[in-house]
């Protein structure tokens, strides 16, 4: 099965953790609770990415934080960007990953609703037909 189709057959908290999960991977390090800069930085970039497409309880269960953490990384994510050294490089290779996944997975959703609404279009223009010539 290719990622792609992994990714969506997976649950939203599942994809939450695949994500994580990339991030962590991206980043070069292993998930930890320890609260040395790099682990710190991760865990609020990525809290901060994901908070744009998931709920905060599930990130934080990802992350194996609270929902709170998770809401204090977003409200300070501009002063972290601005003053929290290394943190901006951290946060733009987290958001790419987070971003280009869950566009992705948008642009499909969008696909699928489209060919649901031709085939419902085209059954209308065959029960017309028949309609036409009876």
């Amino acid at each position: 099965m290719k990622q792609a189709e992994l990714y969506k057959s997976m649950n939203k908290q599942e994809k939450i953790e695949e994500l994580t999960r990339l991030s962590y991977k991206a980043l070069g390090i292993e998930k930890s609770k320890r609260r040395d800069t790099a682990q710190a930085q991760a865990r609020a970039a990525i809290g901060t990415s994901l908070n744009c497409f998931f709920n905060q309880k599930g990130i934080g269960r990802a992350l194996s934080v609270g929902r709170s953490n998770v809401s204090h990384y977003a409200r300070k994510h501009k002063e972290n960007l601005s003053f929290w050294r290394g943190y901006k490089n951290v946060f733009n290779t987290v958001n790419g990953i987070v971003v280009e996944e869950c566009r992705n997975e948008n642009l499909q959703d969008e696909i699928d609703m489209l060919n649901a609404e031709i085939r419902t279009l085209n059954e209308v223009k065959n029960n017309l037909k028949r309609k036409l010539t009876r």
